[in-house]
């Protein structure tokens, strides 16, 4: 244990608890539509923004792969996509997988080491959740629905490739109808109880995935006529490699042509909905806080929150996740210390990648060679420290995008590039790769990329998102 660690764990841990609990609270597509991130001036999210208050809030924080199943496998296993093989959403089980999964998952890992595993709502996708946790509550669901759609259609006759939940608005009446308000009911009964052993509380929220349904008085706070729209450009798509727009393009999300009919009214009710999921699961977030700060728990307690990958609201003609820019790859990643008081703030790179050895040296448990991220010990310390240039995202086999503090990189597995400077083009409007000014900055880009890609899972669906999907995954022998 570092001398750091040792100061740390003795200035916050209670005499008859010698080892922190952790907190661990994963939200479902949750991007940088968040008070203290800034993606949206009307995000209202006064209890995530607390948290950033009380701990590091890291700015510049990117899922290792832009769909749920494949970002948490390797959030939870330590282990990347392109090591793994699990690229896209696994059409069974993951359990029986002894190299990468089976036992390696990270509360499987505190469990090993005398902790108490409790879990609750979504952690996992792809992976027998009970198995992973002694104590566990109601998984839930993405929530009711009501008898028929509201704005856009599940099943498009015309397109083979259709079967979205994506819609939007005020369903069902009360809170307590929400799935995640059960989460946060059973999570604030764990931390009411007393446990003779160290905790790891994982607590999994649902929303703001699709569909974008809450209570209306969730919509009520944001009048649809003060919707702000995000920045979005019709010709985003112009200057990206045909591959791109290929591997990026699912039909079966609405894109800007329907939202911009008759003056932009679905966009308006597809923000406003986006923005009404985030403040009704910053609530139930508050909850958990209160809860943990009104227990015998609050001065030894670590706490995480991250989202799983980021959404494209409109960005890049998309209501999606599903990609390998900014909107999709970007997720809130907060961790405060036990009786944490100090705000800080980090923009280098880093990803959930990181949270696995994070975790384990905060906890003092052994570290696991395997672990491919690397502990943020140093940044929780001093944030401006000396760091990774890059963090990588993948999607799709030998799709990549690596984001430094100043680009975003994207090489597709053609060879074509992307490559966008965040100094001048946070929105990533222009595409400049083919700039011979930049050849230095793409050279070092290209060093980083993995050397290598493993086959596709056993278990990867064999379910295409649009034609060239089902092209790419009859070149890379998966059915």
């Amino acid at each position: 244990m570092n001398a750091l660690l040792a100061l740390t764990l003795s200035l916050t841990c209670s005499n008859t608890q010698p080892q922190p609990n952790v907190l661990f609270i994963a939200i479902d597509d949750l991007n940088d539509w968040v008070g203290c991130l800034g993606g949206h001036p009307q995000a209202h999210t006064p209890n995530i923004d607390r948290l950033a208050r009380r701990g590091t809030l890291f700015t510049n924080a990117h899922c290792q792969a832009p769909i749920c199943g494949p970002s948490r496998a390797s959030m939870l296993s330590g282990r990347y996509p392109h090591t793994t093989g699990v690229y896209v959403q696994p059409k069974g089980p993951l359990d029986n997988d002894q190299k990468f999964f089976s036992g390696q998952m990270l509360p499987r890992y505190f469990a090993r080491h005398g902790y108490l595993t409790m879990g609750v709502g979504k952690i996992h996708h792809g992976f027998t959740q009970t198995r992973s946790f002694e104590v566990n509550g109601p998984k839930g669901r993405s929530g009711p629905k009501p008898p028929n759609e509201f704005r856009f259609h599940y099943h498009l006759p015309d397109n083979p490739w259709s079967g979205t939940q994506t819609d939007w608005g005020a369903f069902p009446d009360v809170d307590s109808k929400m799935p995640d308000y059960e989460t946060a009911g059973w999570a604030e009964e764990q931390l009411q109880k007393q446990h003779d052993r160290p905790f790891f509380l994982a607590v999994g929220f649902h929303r703001p995935h699709v569909p974008f349904y809450v209570p209306e008085k969730w919509f009520d706070r944001l009048p649809l006529n003060s919707v702000q729209l995000p920045p979005v450009r019709t010709d985003d798509l112009d200057d990206v490699p045909q591959i791109g727009r290929d591997l990026h393009a699912v039909p079966k999300y609405p894109g800007l042509s329907f939202l911009t009919e008759n003056d932009n009214e679905q966009f308006k009710r597809c923000t406003q909905a986006y923005l009404a999921c985030t403040t009704f699961v910053d609530h139930q977030v508050g909850r958990v806080l209160d809860a943990l700060d009104a227990s015998d728990y609050a001065n030894n307690t670590i706490i995480v929150l991250v989202s799983d990958h980021g959404y494209h609201l409109g960005e890049k003609d998309r209501v999606s996740k599903h990609g390998l820019w900014e909107e999709s790859t970007r997720v809130p990643l907060i961790i405060s210390l036990p009786g944490g008081t100090t705000t800080r703030t980090s923009n280098k790179p880093v990803g959930l990648i990181d949270v696995y050895p994070t975790l384990l040296e905060l906890a003092g448990l052994p570290a696991k060679a395997e672990n491919a991220g690397r502990s943020l010990l140093p940044l929780l310390n001093k944030s401006d420290t000396s760091w990774r240039h890059s963090i990588l995202t993948t999607y799709a086999r030998g799709n990549h995008s690596l984001r430094s503090e100043d680009y975003r990189y994207i090489r597709y597995e053609n060879g074509a590039e992307e490559l966008y400077d965040h100094r001048s083009d946070p929105q990533e409007w222009k595409n400049i790769a083919a700039n011979p000014a930049h050849a230095n900055v793409l050279k070092k880009f290209r060093n980083e990329l993995p050397q290598g890609d493993a086959p596709y899972h056993a278990r990867q669906s064999p379910k295409p998102i649009n034609a060239w999907f089902q092209k790419h995954l009859n070149r890379n022998g998966v059915r």
